[in-house]
């Protein structure tokens, strides 16, 4: 399938046609963050069966991994399908609109067009480094307007280019989440704040009581940023998965190498052994390989469970 190849489906179609392909976990999570509580959502099915739609069910409910992107009642989504290629999901008002595209391509204006931000210019204008209280950020996201424009006018120039932005984005904070599709659960994220010509990254240090530090860049050299972390990310969380799907239930090399490792101590110590052979018992040869026949026998037995492929709770 070519990017320019767009294929939509509503909300309730995307929940239908990922229960009827198997995939009830994953059509469960996205009914419940879509807070749609009605009982036909789960049985309404495209009726397209194409295979670019079976195509996109697919990767949908395979996907381990997805990195979602929100600009007010916006949402992307770049799911994680192989180490090239990517699906870009988009949901707008209950409808859904998917593409594919290679992860080699850059897609840092992709973004800067979902936030409506002019990516030309590369320089940050403002180059400005801010250290803030968690007090203050938590105060600036109940504050009223009034009460705002007043530290607008009141704080450090610094301060107040910040809040400028702040207000200019009606008191909010873009997040860029990386989360784990098969629970739902975010991982790792992202904090920002877009100004009129640079961008605000917002992040957590453990410095002096949790401060928050707030960075200035230009929009470009930002999403720049974003896509390495998002290919990263992507292709990390599949190394993982294709290491574990290679993972063999039975394999005599795991039963091999836990053999000749355990052999290797058991030489070790009877080496030990023989260090103090000169006081021995008349008997004590007996002894000793009587220890060895019994580890080595015991050494075989294990190396046997050592070929099955262990069991990993999640």
């Amino acid at each position: 399938m070519k990017k320019e190849e767009v294929i939509k489906l509503s909300t309730k179609e995307l929940i239908g046609n990922l229960k009827e392909a198997g995939y009830s976990r994953k059509a469960r999570l996205l009914k419940k963050s879509s807070n749609d509580r009605s009982k036909t959502a789960e049985n309404v099915i495209s009726e397209s069966n194409s295979k670019e739609v079976s195509r996109i069910i697919n990767d949908i409910g395979q996907s381990d991994h997805y990195v979602r992107f929100e600009c007010r009642k916006e949402e992307m989504r770049i799911h994680s399908i192989d180490s090239q290629t990517a699906l870009i999901e988009k949901t707008y008002q209950s409808e859904h609109t998917f593409h594919y595209q290679t992860l080699t391509v850059d897609f840092f204006n992709t973004l800067g067009e979902f936030y409506g931000l002019d990516m030309g210019g590369e320089e940050d204008p403002a180059k400005i480094n801010l250290d803030m209280s968690p007090e203050t950020y938590d105060m600036i996201h109940t504050i009223d307007e009034e009460g705002l424009d007043r530290m607008i006018d009141d704080e450090p120039i610094q301060i107040s280019l910040f809040l400028k932005a702040f207000k200019r984005n009606d008191q909010k904070i873009h997040q860029i989440t990386y989360v784990n599709g098969k629970t739902d659960q975010m991982e790792d994220a992202f904090l920002f704040i877009p100004a009129e010509e640079y961008i605000w990254s917002i992040s957590y240090r453990n410095v002096n009581n949790d401060q928050i530090i707030a960075t200035s860049s230009s929009f470009k050299k930002f999403f720049e940023v974003v896509q390495l972390s998002v290919v990263d990310y992507l292709k990390s969380t599949l190394d993982k998965k294709v290491e574990k799907k290679d993972e063999k239930f039975f394999s005599f090399k795991r039963g091999f190498i836990f053999y000749w490792k355990s052999n290797v101590f058991l030489l070790f110590s009877i080496l030990l052994f023989l260090l103090n052979k000169n006081s021995w018992a008349p008997d004590g040869d007996s002894y000793v390989w009587l220890f060895g026949i019994q580890v080595e026998a015991l050494l075989m037995i294990l190396s046997f469970i050592a070929c099955l492929r262990p069991r990993v709770l999640e």
